[in-house]
């Protein structure tokens, strides 16, 4: 795609990515046929303010996609530590770990999200991680489907069973 951009968050785009994760979890939410997900308000910016603190904390790296100066999409990693509980079944390694991607809905299927993988993936191996974990909603095909791609394969799952259905106020 003609004029894309890869580079790091700058607190001068905090506007924009708030909104681009207030867009993901519109999304989310969309895909969710449990409705047990939601969205406070402020979601965004309470979201990038985490987002940032653990890319601060755990050596992590923060790229924003932007074609012709628009902030398209976005993505997090994180070096991990494993802890003694982990170590009890896993053998001693650096893990990371991709917390976040996301294309804008009008801008995906141009590999942009492509190139923000693959800007991740370099950026955990060159800090040492051995393996990388990225977790993806069940529902969102389209995501693990590109996950897929890269040679992810489905290692944890989690099931979930609703016993009643919550209703949630936002707050």
């Amino acid at each position: 795609m003609q004029n894309l951009n890869i580079q790091p968050y700058q607190n001068a785009d905090f506007q924009v990515v708030s909104q681009l994760f207030e867009d993901f979890m519109d999304y989310i939410i969309n895909l969710d046929d449990l409705g047990i997900t939601r969205k406070q308000i402020n979601y965004g910016e309470k979201y990038l303010q985490k987002n940032i603190k653990d890319v601060e904390t755990k050596n992590g790296s923060f790229l924003i996609a932007k074609i012709d100066k628009k902030v398209v999409g976005l993505g997090v990693a994180v070096v991990d530590e494993l802890s003694n509980d982990d170590l009890i079944e896993l053998v001693p390694h650096t893990p990371g770990r991709i917390m976040e991607l996301y294309v804008d809905r009008q801008y995906r299927k141009h590999g942009i999200g492509t190139k923000i993988m693959q800007m991740l993936e370099k950026y955990l191996v060159d800090s040492g991680c051995n393996t990388i974990r990225i977790g993806v909603f069940a529902p969102n095909y389209l995501a693990h489907k590109l996950y897929e791609k890269f040679g992810y394969k489905d290692r944890n799952i989690d099931m979930t069973k609703v016993i009643t259905k919550a209703r949630f106020k936002p707050t």
